[in-house]
């Protein structure tokens, strides 16, 4: 079925198989600092449509030519190649335009949607001890400082996949800590109830419990008088 995000064409190979184009003009374009969002997006677009199958590697290429059993074998092209290697050009194509002009130089030997996702993997999530590193301390040091609890936690949370996505996954107990470690003493209940339980708390769950403190001490903070009006009463 046709969409905005998608059309098919017959297929002459096999014509219980027509071709799927798809369209992937709302995914974010890859920069060199975006890989794990844009592989998201994509990864989304593709499994919806039961295509991922061709970049991951897990629906090789068949062989591209088939032969009888007869004496002599008769050998003829594989419609189930041909098949194969039109929807894979057309996966490819779309990748493209998602690639902004820095990151599609880096594809442009490859041949199939496979090498591409291959090339983009390997560049993109090996990275240096020292950028580890880098990202890990970010997390230590990290301060809520005057920013909105929905922020900070967005910004830890973007460090902590980043590591993961790096092979270095941050476990929930050492991501409480992170996130505990940058509050003010506004949030010493949330602290000290946190740090009192004896099984970890869910990233999810600290979020909801710091956003309702968040609205108590705006809550509280609006029925603080203002210095004048406090002098004005006493008056």
């Amino acid at each position: 079925m046709a969409n905005e995000n998608s059309s098919s064409i017959s297929n002459p190979h096999e014509p219980s198989k027509p071709f799927i184009c798809i369209i992937l003009s709302s995914v974010t374009k890859l920069l060199p600092s975006n890989y794990l969002i844009w592989k998201l997006q994509v990864e989304a677009f593709l499994d919806g449509y039961d295509l991922l199958k061709y970049p991951d590697g897990s629906f090789p290429a068949p062989t591209t030519t088939i032969s009888t059993t007869l004496e002599p074998p008769v050998t003829t092209p594989n419609p189930a190649y041909q098949t194969w290697r039109r929807q894979d050009r057309l996966i490819y194509g779309a990748l493209l335009t998602t690639l902004s002009p820095e990151v599609a130089s880096l594809v442009s030997q490859t041949k199939t949607s496979h090498d591409l996702w291959t090339l983009l993997q390997h560049t993109y999530t090996k990275a240096s001890r020292s950028h580890l590193k880098q990202l890990k301390e970010r997390l230590h040091t990290a301060s809520k400082g005057t920013q909105s609890i929905t922020t900070y936690m967005h910004s830890l949370k973007q460090t902590a996949d980043l590591l993961a996505s790096l092979g270095s996954p941050v476990s929930v107990e050492d991501m409480t800590d992170h996130v505990l470690r940058g509050l003010d003493d506004g949030y010493r209940a949330v602290i000290d109830s946190v740090n009192a339980r004896d099984t970890a708390i869910l990233f999810y769950d600290l979020l909801e419990k710091l956003l309702i403190q968040e609205l108590s001490l705006v809550a509280a903070q609006r029925q603080v008088p203002a210095p004048m009006t406090a002098l004005n009463a006493q008056a």
